[in-house]
């Protein structure tokens, strides 16, 4: 029942949020990692570092790097905490809302939402995840790699690519970085900004752009939207399809 399911899906690729809140879709069993050998690896290099050392790498105070250590001390990679879509706590998941997701939701979303993450790679919504903070951009060192990009190489891309299907990047350059390098001519990878006109020019406001790709990964769950086309019919405080800054690659929603 909570396998994916063939048909005409597209694949959305989110960023993961630094704040974490550990719940779970109740009656929904727990996926296992789908890079469960390379997130333990990346944990052995984790597991030795002092909270001196995460403050300094991370560019975290005292507080959060003391918390990251102690997540990472707490961690057991086959510990079922709670479910990844679940248990991010930013703005964009916010605003995706799953406290009032259905169980066809719920379905649909683990069918056509990916997760990237530093730590895990690419999570399911109904993968099993732990508290940790690690961002994609955080140059650590991990089996002789200079940073996690290096680490995850193509590993990443090859799991998003691999169903053949329109890829919808929700994400933010530093994780959306993971897949776009390795591209090919016959990848449908698509691009979508909220871009608001402001004196005389349109740009990205941060904030707003990300309660936007909240709402429109909400949209397609709820909505059990399936190709591009139906994404135009996106709109959210003003932001709506804009015909004329768009292209083949790149849909932009403006207000």
């Amino acid at each position: 029942m909570f396998n994916d399911k063939e048909g005409d899906f597209i694949i959305v690729i989110l960023s993961p949020a630094k704040n974490m809140n550990i719940k779970n879709f109740e009656q929904f069993p727990f996926e296992k990692p789908i890079f469960y050998e390379d997130t333990k690896q990346i944990f052995k290099t984790l597991n030795n570092i002092e909270p001196q050392d995460i403050e300094s790498i991370m560019k975290v105070n005292k507080e959060i790097a003391f918390k990251t250590f102690c997540n990472f001390k707490d961690f057991n990679i086959d510990k079922k905490q709670g479910h990844a879509l679940k248990c991010y706590d930013g703005l964009v998941f916010k605003h995706i809302g799953v406290e009032d997701f259905n169980n066809e939701d719920i379905i649909f979303a683990n069918n056509v939402i990916r997760i990237l993450s530093g730590f895990y790679g690419v999570l399911k919504p109904l993968t099993y995840i732990q508290p940790y903070r690690l961002e994609m951009g955080c140059k650590i060192s991990i089996n002789n790699n200079k940073n996690l990009y290096k680490f995850w190489n193509d590993k990443i891309y090859n799991e998003i690519i691999k169903t053949n299907k329109p890829i919808i990047n929700l994400a933010s350059k530093e994780y959306s970085k993971t897949i776009t390098p390795f591209l090919k001519s016959n990848d449908t990878f698509i691009n979508i900004d909220f871009l608001t006109f402001k004196n005389g020019k349109y740009k990205t406001v941060a904030t707003s752009a990300k309660m936007a790709r909240g709402q429109m990964t909400r949209y397609i769950i709820k909505n059990k939207i399936k190709n591009i086309e139906q994404l135009k019919d996106f709109h959210y405080d003003n932001y709506q399809y804009n015909e004329h800054l768009s292209n083949e690659t790149n849909i932009i929603f403006s207000n």
